[in-house]
Parts: C-alpha cells; structure tokens; sequence
C-alpha cells in the first residue's frame, strides 16, 4: 500500500502547533488584521488536514471515486493549495484507492467462497430435494458474482472463477463417493463378522442353523444367504467329484468335447485322456468352490457397492425430469429392492471400475426403458428450449448496437427482459411476432 503524505501532512500539523505557540503573543500585541490572518491561516490549515485526512480514509477504504476526487481537488484549491501539490496528493490517493479497491474485491471474494462452502455442504448432507435445488441454483448465482467482481479487480483473472460452481458440485459428489464407500466398509465389516461366526460352525447342523435365525433377526440375512448358497455349491461340487472318482472310466467323446472347449490338449492314447480327465475333475471342483466363496472378499464387494451408489447418483441427476404422473429415473432407482441391488452388485464385482457405469446404466435401461425414453425426449426439448434462446438473445444484441454481450449487465437486462417477452407471449398477452429490435427495448 503506498506510504500517503507524510511530508504533506508533517509540514500541516507543524504550522498548525508553531501557530498555537505564537497565537498568544499575536493576540496579545499585535494589530487586529494580523491577529485575522493569523486565524484565516489556521482555519485554511485545519481545511486542508481534515479534507486529506477524510480522503485518505476512503482511499484506504477503497471509495475514492472520481466524484469524491472532483471535490476534494475543488476544496484543496479553494483552500489555496497549489496545483502541483493538489495533483501530487490526488496521484497518491489514485494509488491507495487502487489497494483498497483490490482489497474489497478480494474481502467479497473471500466471502462469496464462504458462501459456496456452506451451499455444498447443504448439496452433501440434506435430504430434501428443494433445498439441493435451491442451493444448485444459489452455486450458479454466487459463480457469476465471483466472476464479476474478478473481471473489475486488476490482477485476479476471472478465468480461474469460471465453472467454479461445477468444481465445487463435483468436490460434493467426490464427498458422496467417499461417504458411500465409508458405510459400505463399516457395512461390509459388520457382514463379514457375521460370516466367520457363522463358518466356525459346520454347515448343515442345529447350531448352524440356530446362529443363521439370530443373524436373520439382526439384520443380516443376506450376509446368512450368501453363506447358504455358499456352502450348498460347495457340497455340491465335492460330491459330485466323489461320484466322478468313484465312477471313474475312460471320458466319453462329449467329456472329451468338454475339455477341448476349456482349451485343455487332450491326448490320443487312452490312457492319456484317463490322466487329463482325471485333472481337469480336479481343477473343475477347485474353481466351482473358488466361485461359490468369492463373496468372502470383502473389499472387492464393498467397492462394488459404494460405486454402483454413486454410480446411480449420478445416472439420476443426468437424467432426471418432472412428470408427476409417472416415475422418472431417480424414483426407480429409490425403488430399487435389496435383491436388485444386490443382482447390480454381483454384476460389477470384479470388474474394472470404467466397467461399473456401462453395466449398471445398461441394468438399468433394460429394466425399466421407458422412464430413460421420456428422460431423452426431456432433454431434447431442453436442448432446443436452450438453442432457441440463445438464437433469440444473438437477435436482440445485434438489433441493439448500444447493447454489449460481453458485459454481465446487458446479458442479464436482456435476458429478464427475453422472459418478460416470453411471459407475456405464453398468456396470450401479445399477439404480434417477436421482433428483437422493438420488443425488449
């Protein structure tokens, strides 16, 4: 911040405290017109420090505008302050203004940002669908304030504000993400307890059977499923590879079909296609009983949860529309059971995160097609709602030489004025085209 006045002010307040030393031996002495002059010269001093003074404060405050500085120019010479003094003071104050300028814009800017903060935080924590759209909305408007104030402020570039409102939306559904996955770990967690007390017990027996009731009552019955089937897939496969090695004989030609489809080298002896049988039996049970217990990574699952959430989050926002006579995609997703969840899951466990989206969209779709039909035709006639402004806002800037599009007041007066036009087209109000050259302005 430039340094104001100092010698300017100094030789002020000196003058000012000389003269009341000597005010008394004037007065005492010294003739009446002296004894006037004396005081003129005082008053013209107390003039020039109070009107400096009162300017510097708002320079400092960033209020020095060209009125403020018109008439502190016009009392320094009225004061009989000489020009080059006048215009040195007034170059200073320009200077400090400029500082205190700057430091408003960068006080509101910090204060918008504050703003944000607390709109995202209603984006991520309320459940009330009108208060996250009002707040959508607000992030919109505190956006272009914060690009505005930045295109008047030198040396902050308003490039760096514009889309701070989808940063900030998109640092929410990155907190959403992270909360999903956070529950579905302490989910997962509670569910793999419930597992291993259950697979210390033997499969099949009344206490097995007793701790899957209790588990049932507490809540997890689907982590008490996943172990049945389980468990039952495994008996399975064990004992049809007991009957296999109990029956065992040369393979057949479908067996030996089998083998070669699983990319196995089958020999032409006998007794070689025996041997190779014999382990592809094996490796067949390994991998049946490796696929009924995959359910016991609970890191892969819990992933796939909290992915398939954010996932349909995400589906949701992109597609929603308002009909509130048929379901749209957020309330079939809301709708969704357990079981289905469930089905989704199995479905992207294992596979590559940039896989989940696809499959789950694709779940989605071919189960309920028509709530994403009117979702597409909702988007569509937004587009073109979009494209036809648009085409209606060009007409009405170049209809309008006195109108700038680039600056943020005649967009926003042309458009308050288009839904005026709109408004008043819809009820029936005007009859005539629309004409952008009469009809706003």
């Amino acid at each position: 911040m430039p340094k104001f006045s100092d010698e300017f002010l100094r030789s002020i307040n000196n003058s000012m405290l000389t003269q009341s030393v000597q005010g008394v031996a004037y007065k005492a002495g010294a003739a009446p017109g002296v004894i006037r002059g004396r005081e003129e010269q005082e008053r013209r001093d107390k003039g020039i420090l109070g009107g400096t003074l009162a300017a510097q404060q708002m320079a400092n405050e960033g209020m020095f505008t060209p009125k403020v500085a018109r008439d502190f120019v016009g009392s320094l010479q009225g004061l009989g302050v000489p020009p080059n003094q006048i215009l040195e003071q007034t170059r200073q104050l320009q200077q400090l203004n400029q500082s205190g300028v700057l430091n408003n814009n960068q006080n509101q800017l910090v204060g918008l940002q504050q703003q944000l903060n607390e709109q995202a935080k209603i984006l991520l924590e309320s459940d009330d669908q009108s208060r996250k759209e009002a707040a959508n909305f607000y992030i919109d408007s505190l956006e272009e304030q914060m690009v505005n104030i930045a295109k008047e402020t030198r040396g902050i570039d308003a490039a760096n504000l514009v889309g701070i409102g989808d940063k900030t939306r998109a640092g929410v559904t990155k907190a959403q993400l992270q909360q999903i996955e956070t529950r579905a770990k302490i989910e997962g967690a509670r569910e793999q307890m419930a597992v291993s007390s259950l697979e210390r017990l033997e499969f099949g027996t009344e206490k097995w059977e007793a701790k899957a009731a209790e588990l049932e009552q507490a809540g997890f019955r689907r982590a008490v499923q996943t172990v049945r089937q389980s468990q039952q897939k495994i008996a399975t496969a064990n004992k049809k590879f007991e009957e296999d090695m109990t029956n065992f004989k040369n393979p057949t030609p479908a067996q030996i079909k089998e083998m070669k489809d699983a990319n196995i080298t089958v020999p032409d002896s006998v007794e070689g296609q025996r041997q190779v049988w014999r382990t592809y039996l094996k490796s067949k049970r390994e991998k049946e009983i490796e696929a009924a217990t995959a359910y016991l990574d609970p890191v892969a699952a819990n992933r796939a949860e909290g992915l398939v959430k954010w996932t349909m989050q995400g589906i949701a926002q992109r597609g929603d529309y308002i009909d509130v006579f048929a379901d749209d995609i957020t309330t079939v997703i809301e709708n969704l059971t357990p079981e289905q969840h469930s089905e989704i899951n199995s479905l992207v466990t294992g596979q590559a995160e940039g896989a989940v989206a696809p499959i789950v969209e694709k779940w989605l779709r071919r189960n309920y097609p028509e709530p994403f039909e009117r979702s597409e035709k909702f988007r569509q006639n937004k587009q073109r709602q979009a494209a036809a402004r648009e085409k209606a806002l060009a007409e009405v800037f170049a209809a309008n030489d006195d109108l700038d599009p680039n600056d943020p007041v005649d967009v926003r007066l042309v458009n308050q004025k288009l839904d005026a036009a709109l408004r008043e087209g819809l009820s029936g109000e005007k009859d005539s085209p629309f004409d952008p050259s009469t009809a706003l302005f």
